[in-house]
């Protein structure tokens, strides 16, 4: 299996979006996640996020038509000194 990571981190979005990041920077959007307590109860919580993927460019065909065609990316390492982290995607 070849290498499922790369060196460099990407947020994937739509045309009209990158303009505004280049302009007003990444702005988060709401996330609903469920959160299972104790018991049967759940509850929705919505996280603010920026998502960015390490996913190789060779292996980014699928990635790119669920959350857009054109990628800003930046090293891993000036992502990890700012505090970013890449998604971890799970099929269901």
């Amino acid at each position: 299996m070849g290498n499922i990571s790369t060196n460099t981190v990407f947020h994937f979005t739509s045309w009209s979006n990158l303009f505004g990041i280049l302009k007003n920077n990444f702005l988060p959007k709401y996330s609903t996640e469920t959160v299972h307590l104790f018991g049967a109860t759940s509850v929705e919580i919505a996280i603010p996020m920026v998502s960015f993927c390490d996913i190789p460019l060779s292996q980014i065909k699928e990635h790119v038509q669920d959350y857009g065609s054109y990628g800003i990316g930046m090293t891993k390492s000036w992502a990890f000194k700012n505090g970013l982290n890449p998604v971890i995607y799970l099929k269901k």
